[in-house]
Protein backbone atom coordinates (compact mmCIF):
# COMPACT_ATOMS: atom_id res chain seq x y z
CA UNK A 1 0.00 0.00 0.00
CA UNK A 2 1.17 3.58 -0.89
CA UNK A 3 2.27 5.79 1.52
CA UNK A 4 0.47 8.33 0.22
CA UNK A 5 -2.96 7.03 0.47
CA UNK A 6 -2.45 5.70 4.02
CA UNK A 7 -1.76 9.41 4.97
CA UNK A 8 -4.45 10.86 2.83
CA UNK A 9 -6.28 8.38 4.80
CA UNK A 10 -5.85 9.55 8.01
CA UNK A 11 -5.81 13.29 7.23
CA UNK A 12 -9.30 13.13 6.38
CA UNK A 13 -10.57 10.47 9.07
CA UNK A 14 -8.71 13.27 11.44
CA UNK A 15 -10.47 16.11 9.53
CA UNK A 16 -13.67 14.59 9.70
CA UNK A 17 -13.79 13.94 13.41
CA UNK A 18 -12.60 17.25 13.89
CA UNK A 19 -15.54 18.62 11.85
CA UNK A 20 -18.02 16.36 13.92
CA UNK A 21 -16.34 17.82 17.16
CA UNK A 22 -16.58 21.81 15.89
CA UNK A 23 -20.37 20.79 15.25
CA UNK A 24 -21.15 18.98 18.19
CA UNK A 25 -19.65 21.70 20.15
CA UNK A 26 -21.38 24.47 18.31
CA UNK A 27 -25.09 22.83 18.98
CA UNK A 28 -24.27 22.39 22.58
CA UNK A 29 -23.59 26.30 22.97
CA UNK A 30 -26.35 27.06 20.83
CA UNK A 31 -28.87 24.41 22.83
CA UNK A 32 -27.41 25.92 26.26
CA UNK A 33 -27.64 29.78 25.27
CA UNK A 34 -31.47 28.93 24.38
CA UNK A 35 -32.08 26.97 27.95
CA UNK A 36 -30.10 30.18 29.69
CA UNK A 37 -32.65 32.21 27.22
CA UNK A 38 -35.67 30.48 28.52
CA UNK A 39 -34.41 30.29 32.14
CA UNK A 40 -33.93 33.77 32.69
CA UNK A 41 -37.00 35.02 30.95
CA UNK A 42 -39.30 32.87 33.10
CA UNK A 43 -37.47 33.46 36.40
CA UNK A 44 -37.90 37.36 35.07
CA UNK A 45 -41.55 36.55 34.08
CA UNK A 46 -42.16 35.30 37.17
CA UNK A 47 -40.61 38.36 39.28
CA UNK A 48 -42.78 40.63 37.31
CA UNK A 49 -45.92 39.02 38.00
CA UNK A 50 -45.29 38.80 41.73
CA UNK A 51 -44.42 42.11 41.99
CA UNK A 52 -47.15 43.06 40.01
CA UNK A 53 -49.65 41.26 42.16
CA UNK A 54 -47.82 43.23 45.15
CA UNK A 55 -48.67 46.47 43.77
CA UNK A 56 -52.18 46.19 42.74
CA UNK A 57 -52.95 44.93 46.30
CA UNK A 58 -51.32 47.32 47.71
CA UNK A 59 -52.72 49.98 45.76
CA UNK A 60 -56.23 48.47 47.28
CA UNK A 61 -54.90 48.14 50.94
CA UNK A 62 -56.80 50.62 53.72
CA UNK A 63 -54.82 53.54 56.01
CA UNK A 64 -52.77 51.88 58.72
CA UNK A 65 -50.08 53.99 59.90
CA UNK A 66 -48.40 51.13 62.20
CA UNK A 67 -47.49 49.39 58.64
CA UNK A 68 -45.23 52.12 57.19
CA UNK A 69 -42.10 50.12 56.59
CA UNK A 70 -43.27 46.84 57.40
CA UNK A 71 -44.08 46.66 53.52
CA UNK A 72 -41.38 43.87 53.30
CA UNK A 73 -43.57 41.21 55.14
CA UNK A 74 -46.42 42.01 52.52
CA UNK A 75 -44.15 42.34 49.74
CA UNK A 76 -43.29 38.52 50.42
CA UNK A 77 -46.63 37.28 50.62
CA UNK A 78 -47.11 38.03 47.24
CA UNK A 79 -43.89 36.19 46.32
CA UNK A 80 -42.02 38.79 45.48
CA UNK A 81 -38.51 38.08 47.42
CA UNK A 82 -39.21 34.50 46.33
CA UNK A 83 -38.64 35.25 42.54
CA UNK A 84 -36.16 38.18 42.84
CA UNK A 85 -34.04 35.22 44.79
CA UNK A 86 -35.01 32.96 41.92
CA UNK A 87 -33.56 36.00 39.20
CA UNK A 88 -30.70 36.52 41.35
CA UNK A 89 -29.19 32.77 40.38
CA UNK A 90 -29.68 33.36 36.77
CA UNK A 91 -29.58 36.85 36.05
CA UNK A 92 -26.65 39.33 35.27
CA UNK A 93 -25.87 41.97 37.77
CA UNK A 94 -27.46 44.64 35.76
CA UNK A 95 -30.52 43.04 35.46
CA UNK A 96 -30.64 42.86 39.34
CA UNK A 97 -30.10 46.17 40.24
CA UNK A 98 -33.17 47.01 38.15
CA UNK A 99 -34.86 44.27 40.01
CA UNK A 100 -34.22 45.31 43.58
CA UNK A 101 -34.71 49.34 42.83
CA UNK A 102 -38.41 47.83 41.36
CA UNK A 103 -38.77 46.37 44.20
CA UNK A 104 -38.10 49.40 46.99
CA UNK A 105 -40.58 51.48 44.04
CA UNK A 106 -43.56 48.97 45.57
CA UNK A 107 -42.02 49.33 48.96
CA UNK A 108 -42.48 52.52 48.96
CA UNK A 109 -45.72 52.64 47.27
CA UNK A 110 -47.07 50.39 50.31
CA UNK A 111 -45.77 53.03 52.51
CA UNK A 112 -47.90 55.97 51.13
CA UNK A 113 -50.94 54.01 50.89
CA UNK A 114 -50.63 52.39 54.06
CA UNK A 115 -49.81 56.17 55.59
CA UNK A 116 -53.45 57.49 54.35
CA UNK A 117 -52.05 59.00 51.07
CA UNK A 118 -55.46 59.04 48.74
CA UNK A 119 -55.00 58.07 44.80
CA UNK A 120 -55.72 61.66 44.57
CA UNK A 121 -52.93 62.54 46.21
CA UNK A 122 -49.60 63.93 44.68
CA UNK A 123 -47.47 61.38 46.90
CA UNK A 124 -49.76 59.16 45.65
CA UNK A 125 -49.40 59.62 42.13
CA UNK A 126 -45.50 60.35 42.64
CA UNK A 127 -44.92 57.01 44.44
CA UNK A 128 -47.52 54.92 41.70
CA UNK A 129 -45.18 56.58 38.89
CA UNK A 130 -42.04 55.90 40.43
CA UNK A 131 -42.81 52.32 40.53
CA UNK A 132 -44.25 52.24 36.99
CA UNK A 133 -40.97 53.75 35.63
CA UNK A 134 -38.52 51.57 37.67
CA UNK A 135 -40.72 48.69 36.23
CA UNK A 136 -40.26 49.98 32.76
CA UNK A 137 -36.44 50.65 33.30
CA UNK A 138 -36.53 46.50 34.71
CA UNK A 139 -38.49 45.73 31.41
CA UNK A 140 -36.36 47.47 29.28
CA UNK A 141 -33.04 45.70 30.65
CA UNK A 142 -34.63 42.62 30.17
CA UNK A 143 -35.36 42.93 26.32
CA UNK A 144 -31.42 44.39 26.22
CA UNK A 145 -29.82 41.39 27.74
CA UNK A 146 -32.10 38.81 26.45
CA UNK A 147 -30.95 39.81 23.17
CA UNK A 148 -27.57 39.56 24.21
CA UNK A 149 -27.84 36.00 25.05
Amino acid sequence: MQWTTLTATAVGTVLGVMATLAADHVRRRHDRSERDHDTLRTALLEYLTALSRAKDAFSRSELAPERVGAGHIAISEHGVYAAQHQLELVAPPSLLDKARRATLSVLDFHDVVVSGRTPDSGEYIHAWRVAGQARAALIEETRVTLRRI
